[in-house]
C-alpha cells in the first residue's frame, strides 16, 4: 500500500473528510502508526535484523579513531547499537571487535583511572549519546571505528503524502497495519462507536505479523556454539 492508500483506508475507516481529517492531523497518526508497527517487529525479529526499505545505505556507521581520544559521539537516531569493530593497529585492514562494559560492573576503582593510558581498545561503554572507548586508542587511523546499530523507520514527510507512492518499509501483507492503528486513533480521541472493533482488527493482524517476523529465519537451523576469541 502506498502512503495515498494508507490515508484513504484511515478515512474509510473514521468516516471522514480532509475537513474532519485535516492532512496534517493525518500525518501525525500515521506516523505515529509506523512507528508502532516498527517498535512491535523489532521486538519480533530474531537473527534477521529488520530495517527499513526505503532506507538507500545498510546501518553500519564508521568514524575516524583519533590518538587519545575516548569520546565518540552517536547519531540521535540510533536505536541500539549491535555491535563495535576498531581497525587493528598495525595492519590497517583488519577489523577487531571490541566487547561492551558498563561503569557499574566496575567495583573498588575509579573510572577516570580504568584502562587510561592509551594502547589498542579492548572494551567500549554507552554513555548517552556516546561510545567511550577502552583504553583510548594510541594510533589514528580513517574510518577505523566501524558502528553496526538499528534506526528507527523512514517516516513520512508532508512531500512524500503529497506525492503520494511511498510505501511502508515492511511486510507489505501488513502494510494496514498503519490504517488500523490510525483509525483507531482518531476512534478513541473523537468517540467513534468503531473503537473496539478497529482493536480486535489490530491485534489480529499484529498477532499473525509477529509470527511471520519470528519466523523469517527458516534457512538456518540453530545450533548450539563455543564462543571463542580470535587471537590477532
Amino acid at each position: 500500500m502506498t502512503i495515498a492508500d494508507i490515508q484513504s483506508k484511515v478515512r474509510f475507516l473514521t468516516k471522514t473528510d480532509t475537513v474532519s481529517l485535516p492532512a496534517a492531523t493525518l500525518l501525525i497518526l500515521c506516523n505515529n502508526a509506523y512507528e508502532r508497527v516498527v517498535s512491535l517487529i523489532m521486538q519480533s525479529d530474531g537473527r534477521w535484523e529488520w530495517d527499513d526499505d526505503n532506507q538507500t545505505d545498510l546501518p553500519i556507521a564508521t568514524t575516524a579513531l583519533t590518538t587519545d581520544q575516548q569520546d565518540y559521539s552517536l547519531a540521535v537516531t540510533h536505536l541500539s547499537v549491535k555491535r563495535i569493530e576498531i581497525l587493528n593497529a598495525s595492519t590497517g585492514s583488519t577489523w577487531i571487535e571490541l566487547t561492551p562494559f558498563d561503569q557499574s560492573e566496575l567495583r573498588g576503582q575509579s573510572i577516570t583511572e580504568f584502562m587510561e593510558s592509551a594502547g589498542i581498545p579492548t572494551y567500549y561503554d554507552k554513555i548517552g549519546n556516546s561510545i567511550f572507548l577502552y583504553p583510548p586508542p594510541d594510533y589514528t587511523r580513517a574510518a577505523g571505528l566501524k558502528v553496526y546499530f538499528q534506526r528507527p523507520p523512514a517516516l513520512y514527510t508532508s512531500a512524500e503524502v503529497t506525492t503520494g507512492t511511498k510505501v511502508p518499509g515492511f511486510n507489505s501483507l501488513y502494510h494496514d497495519l498503519i490504517s488500523f492503528h490510525a483509525a483507531h486513533d482518531y476512534a478513541l480521541a473523537n468517540g467513534l462507536p468503531n473503537a473496539n472493533q478497529l482493536m480486535a482488527s489490530i491485534i489480529q493482524k499484529e498477532e499473525a505479523l509477529v509470527s511471520d517476523y519470528q519466523m523469517r529465519n527458516k534457512d538456518e537451523q540453530l545450533v548450539m556454539r563455543t564462543r571463542y576469541n580470535n587471537p590477532r
